[in-house]
């Protein structure tokens, strides 16, 4: 039993030496103002941490925190933000991923996050989780430092919050701009 662990523990260490890790997330603001009634204000901070294995497959978390204040609306799509009756939610994601870089033209590279995105809001009392596929664009900017955007999801979430009957699920692709994110990476 030993050996075998020794043996994993060795292989794992040779996996980690030749890969790069990376750092660095995606920080979002928006604020709305409609014409007729109250606004919106949100608020998204995603700190990533990932190690890319070879030019193509790689696999990362991404840990963070959003909160969004509104008025007038109650339910948005399950991992994009859910509110309470006061019109506001905090929530902790958690999302780890794998990564595939399908496409590589110079300094830039296409890939695709498959994983699971686990939410929890702390106001209004839900949980929410979403398996599916997020494709994304990656510019190297130089060995050290990438901008990298994610756009759209494609697969399943799942709305649950607190009470009974009142649960949520989809199943589709998403492109709108709640999709949207823009982030900085440091290759080291």
């Amino acid at each position: 039993m030993k050996k075998i662990l020794m043996t994993m523990a060795a292989a794992m260490m040779a996996v980690t030496m030749n890969a790069q890790m990376y750092v660095g997330g995606s920080l979002g603001f928006t604020s709305m103002t409609p014409e007729v009634g109250d606004g919106e204000t949100s608020f998204k901070i995603l700190p990533e941490f990932g190690v890319q294995f070879d030019e193509n497959w790689g696999v990362g978390v991404t840990v963070g925190y959003t909160s969004n204040k509104m008025q007038g609306i109650n339910l948005q799509s399950a991992l994009n933000g859910y509110c309470n009756s006061k019109g506001s939610e905090s929530a902790f994601i958690f999302a780890p991923y794998a990564r595939y870089t399908a496409l590589k033209f110079k300094s830039v590279n296409i890939f695709f996050d498959g994983g699971f995105d686990y939410v929890q809001g702390s106001d209004a009392k839900f949980t929410a989780f979403g398996v599916g596929i997020k494709p994304g664009v990656a510019v190297n900017l130089n060995e050290q430092l990438s901008f990298v955007t994610h756009f759209g999801f494609l697969g399943y979430e799942s709305l649950n919050p607190d009470g009974d009957n009142n649960n949520r699920s989809a199943f589709g692709l998403d492109l709108n701009g709640n999709n949207l994110t823009f982030g900085l990476y440091y290759n080291f």
